[in-house]
C-alpha cells in the first residue's frame, strides 16, 4: 500500500487504525484464552 500521496493526518489516522487493529488482536486473543480456561475448570 502506497502512502505517498497521503498527507501528514492521513499517515497518522492510518498508524493509529493498525495500532489499534494490533490492540484488538491481543484483546480477543486474551478474551479466548480466558473463556477456554473458564470452560476447562468449569466442566
Amino acid at each position: 500500500m502506497k502512502t505517498d500521496n497521503f498527507d501528514k493526518q492521513a499517515v497518522n489516522h492510518l498508524s493509529f487504525y493498525e495500532g489499534f487493529l494490533s490492540l484488538s488482536k491481543v484483546i480477543i486473543a486474551g478474551v479466548i484464552v480466558i473463556l477456554v480456561l473458564m470452560a476447562i475448570f468449569l466442566l
